[in-house]
Parts: structure tokens; C-alpha cells; sequence
């Protein structure tokens, strides 16, 4: 079957190794002279920890710096209220943080220039004006290995109750990005686990997409590669392992951002969002309880259809679970793949979704929600009730 037509989206700069972010300090101090903008976590800008030092060091300078802290995820209301206090003649904007900390420096970047409101252009719920305005500079540092927001051009806001949407263009893309695994290890366990299946559930998702292109499908493996054994990594006894674990969840992150920016998603994330906008549901706990419950029921439906596209994707299914299972014989692949995914779930982020507010009695909102965006790169269709009986395994 001869290749079919693909583009491949823009990266940005990337920069990667065990302590960059001291060489970030430096950068910027030799790029920019004016007036700068730093976004970080609430506890990222804490004494001792790296959005203060980063701060303290722009600062020593006599550059010109305003410091913003976000907490949980950004809204549409948070982004504006930050544009309105940045100066129009902001040269950069640093985003030090997660997933939610990087979607709102990149939207605040975007906007900083033209003073424009980001509902002048959210997908779906916003206006519907082109985005033909000017952008600032952005620089990414993750500091969690989950959503691979540094290499993607959507910043995801929301309103809790009403929507979760995207705010999506070129421009908003970072010029750089710098991966330090060692930040990573200040990262709390149960949110390392749970933005990592994020970043997992991305890969996996990207691969089996309806959209994959030969650069995605090997991203994604390559993600998939580095994901596998590495949680065991990060809590081995041996620091050497450590580092290399740390090393490889900073990098499988990136990766399925890249990923899902060429590929799109499928229904898990079909699911998550419109979870993350009625419940305040950790998105990368979602993505985990949700992963083998739709898994199951994608690869259920595929062994129905019967077609050749069908069955390659099934093919997909089964490399994956080569890949992650040990064993040589890996008798019935597929149905051990879904135990796998299961255990991971289990292991890792062994939440249940009641305790985010989940009943099966409150869950219509997100069925009506949840057919635009990542659902439609799904490789099947799945029913109201298949997606019904999906969220139910993850209560």
C-alpha cells in the first residue's frame, strides 16, 4: 500500500541533558536585555526551587521581569487577566512548569503583543476571529512528563462546568524548549505517575490513530520504548538508574507531544476532556483508568470489521504489546496487552474516578460532550454505550 500524504507540524529548538536549565540561565541572559515574562507553578516559585532561581538570575541582571504563578487548569479568564498586566513590548515569555503551566504561557505569549482575549479565537466556544496577530517569543521547560506541551502548538483551557477546549495556531509554538530530567525529580510520585500514563496513553493513542504517518508511527514507538521500564528506573536504588529513568519520561513526554500534534488522539482523550471540564479530575488519572477499558473495546471492535485497515491496526495493538510484554511466547497478545494496560492503571494511579465525583448517574454531559477533537481520530467508532461502559470500569 503505497504511502499516503502527510504533513509534519513544526518543533521547536529542542535542548536535552541532565542539568540544562543552567544553561537556560545563561541563554537568556545573553538573547534578551527587556522586559520578560515568567510563568511557573505555585511551588516552582518557592525559595530554593528553579522558577525563583531563574527569577532571582534575570533579575541580577537589571532585566525587567514579571513573575506569574498558575495553579490547576489555566481558564480562559486567568490567561487575559495575566495579558492585561504584561506590557505590549514584552520581548519573551518563560513558562516553567507542567502541562497547565505551559498551555497558559503559551497562550499569554500569544497574546501579549496584539492585547487580544483568548475567547477571540478558543475552538468551539470563542469567537471564531483568525488569528492574525503579532506573538511573542516562547520558551518551554517542562517540569513534569506528561502532556508534551512543549513541542505542541494548542494550549488547552478551561472553564470548570462548562468546557474544555483549545486555543490552537502555529505561532503559539515554543522556539525552545529545555528538558531537564533532573527537575523531574522534585516531582511529587503519585503526579510523575500519572502525567506519565498521560504521555503513554498519547503515544499509544497517536499510533493507532486514523491519521498515523511513518515519522509518528516511529516517534511513537521510540516513546513507547522509553516509557517502558522507566517508573522501575526512577525508583531503583542505583542513581545512574535513576537518572536514565528520569531521563527517558522527560523524553517519551516530548515525544508523544510531537506525536499527537501529527497523528491526533482517539477516544480516551475523546473522554478526558470533556471529564477534565465537568469534574476536577486529574487529566493524567483519567487517561490512566481509561486507557484498557477503551483499548478493550477498540480492539473488540476491529476483530469485527474485518477490513485490511482494520487489521493493520490490530497489528499495531499487537507490536505494542510485544514491546511491553517480557515474556518470548506471549500467547493471546491482545488480550494481555489490555492486562498490562490494566495493571499500569492499577499500579501507578490506583484512584478511583468516584472520588473525583463520577457516578454513573451524572456521566450524560460527557457522552454529549465528547464527539469533536481527539474522538474523531479514534480507529473505530465506539458506541454511546461502549464509551458508557468505558468510564464505568474506571469509577
Amino acid at each position: 500500500m503505497p504511502i499516503a500524504p502527510f504533513q509534519f507540524a513544526p518543533m521547536p529548538h529542542l535542548n536535552f541533558g541532565w542539568g540544562i536549565r543552567h544553561q537556560l540561565i545563561d541563554s537568556l541572559q545573553q538573547r534578551y536585555s527587556g522586559k520578560l515574562v515568567l510563568i511557573t507553578g505555585r511551588t516552582l516559585s518557592q525559595p530554593g526551587q528553579f522558577g525563583q532561581q531563574l527569577r532571582d538570575a534575570l533579575l541580577e541582571t537589571n532585566r525587567h521581569v514579571l513573575h506569574f504563578t498558575v495553579s490547576g487548569e489555566p481558564s480562559p479568564d486567568l490567561v487575559d487577566e495575566i495579558v492585561r498586566q504584561c506590557p505590549a513590548d514584552t520581548q519573551a515569555v518563560i513558562g516553567v512548569g507542567g502541562g497547565s503551566v505551559l498551555d497558559a504561557a503559551k497562550a499569554i505569549a500569544g497574546l501579549i503583543p496584539s492585547q487580544t482575549s483568548v475567547m477571540d479565537y478558543l475552538e468551539g466556544v470563542g469567537a471564531g476571529k483568525p488569528f492574525n496577530v503579532e506573538t511573542c517569543p516562547f520558551v518551554a521547560v517542562p517540569t513534569t512528563a506528561g502532556t508534551g506541551s512543549e513541542t505542541t502548538k494548542n494550549s488547552v483551557l478551561s472553564r470548570l462546568g462548562e468546557f474544555k477546549k483549545s486555543f490552537r495556531d502555529n505561532k503559539l509554538l515554543a522556539q525552545e524548549a529545555w528538558l531537564d530530567p533532573e527537575l523531574l525529580k522534585s516531582c511529587p510520585k503519585d503526579v510523575l505517575y500519572a502525567t506519565g500514563m498521560d504521555a503513554f496513553t498519547q503515544l499509544l493513542e497517536s499510533y493507532v490513530t486514523l491519521k498515523p504517518n511513518p515519522i509518528t508511527d516511529a516517534l511513537a514507538l521510540q516513546g513507547m520504548t522509553l516509557f517502558k521500564g522507566a517508573f522501575d528506573a526512577i525508583n531503583s536504588p542505583d542513581e545512574q538508574a535513576q537518572q536514565d529513568g528520569y531521563g527517558r519520561l522527560m523524553l517519551a513526554a516530548t515525544l508523544s507531544g510531537t506525536t499527537l500534534a501529527n497523528a491526533g488522539l482517539g477516544a480516551v482523550h475523546g473522554l478526558a476532556g470533556p471529564i477534565g471540564a465537568f469534574f476536577e479530575a486529574p487529566h493524567g488519572l483519567v487517561c490512566a483508568k481509561l486507557l484498557a477499558p477503551i483499548t478493550r473495546r477498540n480492539i473488540e471492535t476491529l476483530k469485527t470489521a474485518a477490513t485490511e485497515e482494520a487489521n493493520q491496526t490490530l497489528g499495531k495493538y499487537e507490536k505494542i504489546a510485544r514491546l511491553l510484554l517480557t515474556d518470548t511466547a506471549q500467547d493471546q497478545p491482545l488480550e494481555r496487552l489490555i492486562e498490562r494496560l490494566a495493571d499500569y492503571a492499577q499500579r501507578y494511579t490506583p484512584q478511583g474516578l468516584t472520588e473525583f465525583g463520577l457516578r454513573s448517574d451524572n456521566l450524560q454531559p460527557v457522552l454529549n460532550s465528547c464527539r469533536s477533537g481527539s474522538m474523531l481520530g479514534n480507529p473505530v467508532t465506539l458506541t454511546d454505550d461502549q464509551l458508557l461502559q468505558a468510564i464505568l470500569e474506571a469509577l
